[in-house]
């Protein structure tokens, strides 16, 4: 498996309070099996106490430690990150385990030596921390190399999407361009600027992995321009995009495949056309962009219909997990599709 960009993001960023969470009821969780397995049961209330305490302790500094070993460890290696992290959680549970010792008689941890001597307490607690921590440090490596082969894997998915649709572009403006040259030279000369800005945009999608809204939709008008020259009055775009939603970011090559399929699979197959709707608003959090499209009768679908709409549903989870969606709906007469995407907090929306 590929190795990800960059060593330290091999570990789960333990900065976040959801990750810290985790931690803590997985902490504490031990701490109530291990309380219960024990043969000294007189008092296990306040032997889960002792242990949550003990090894909560263990946990947040264990986290505090990864989390600062994500943000200062640039320039190691993989090899050298995984080190420092496996012997820096070593180093913890010493310290906190001999701590816990020298306190135990002031503060009643000295029962958790009922079973065993401070020596053999202090091993067997190095002990559960190496095995617990090289198999999470393993998991993370394996996690972080799946999900730098999976982003391999969508920017070749993308780069095959753009590769089927530029001979679709080019053959469509082309022959557009071709029947208008004698009767209409003004229409074919902005189908072919059209297509110049075209394929301007599309060369400057493939070297952007998010563009902002209205980046997107100079490659969507370009594109309705050409259907429009091929479909004429049988055509209608309708967008209406508010303020903030033009600066929101989405993965390059998102809109415009939804545009196409409303266009070639609604309104081309209709004989007196239709028109096609794009809606985008956007809050501080969430951008949600709807694409409404007439649906064209009882006819027999066109193959290829939601290999878009699942293209793009896996580049969204592959960006921004369960937090992206991409859902269509229809009713009598409309095909409805629904791109929700996540936008970061930092941006300035109302």
């Amino acid at each position: 498996m590929p190795e990800p960009n960059d060593s330290p993001a091999i570990l789960p960023d333990f900065c976040t309070g959801a990750r810290i969470f985790r931690v803590l009821a997985v902490c504490e969780a031990v701490a109530i099996i291990l309380a219960l397995g024990s043969s000294e049961s007189a008092d296990v209330w306040r032997l889960i106490f002792l242990l949550s305490v003990y090894l909560l302790w263990i946990g947040v500094c264990s986290a505090a430690a990864l989390c600062l070993i994500r943000r200062w460890a640039y320039g190691l290696s993989t090899r050298q990150v995984m080190i420092l992290s496996y012997v820096s959680l070593l180093g913890i549970t010493f310290v906190i385990t001999e701590a816990a010792l020298l306190a135990g008689p002031y503060t009643g941890f000295w029962v958790l030596l009922v079973e065993a001597s401070p020596m053999a307490f202090v091993l067997r607690s190095l002990g559960i921390c190496g095995v617990v921590a090289a198999l999470a440090l393993r998991y993370f490596w394996l996690r972080a190399a799946w999900q730098a082969r999976a982003e391999t894997e969508a920017r070749a998915r993308l780069e095959a999407l753009q590769a089927r649709i530029e001979p679709h572009f080019l053959f469509n403006t082309l022959n557009s361009a071709a029947a208008l040259t004698a009767t209409r030279p003004q229409a074919a000369e902005t189908a072919l600027e059209d297509l110049a800005a075209l394929l301007r945009a599309r060369l400057a999608h493939e070297t952007a992995e998010q563009v902002t809204l209205a980046e997107e939709m100079t490659l969507v008008a370009a594109y309705v321009r050409i259907e429009q020259l091929r479909l004429g009055a049988r055509l209608s775009f309708i967008t209406d995009i508010d303020t903030a939603a033009e600066q929101a970011r989405l993965p390059a090559l998102t809109i415009q495949p939804l545009v196409e399929n409303a266009i070639g699979h609604g309104v081309a197959r209709r004989a007196e056309g239709g028109r096609v709707q794009l809606i985008a608003r956007c809050t501080r959090q969430t951008l949600t962009v709807t694409v409404i499209n007439p649906i064209a009768g009882q006819l027999e679908r066109v193959p290829g219909h939601r290999q878009a709409i699942s293209n793009i549903r896996d580049r969204l989870g592959l960006a921004y997990g369960s937090q992206a969606s991409l859902e269509f709906s229809h009713d009598a007469c409309s095909f409805i599709v629904t791109l929700v995407v996540p936008q970061p907090e930092s941006n300035d929306m109302t």
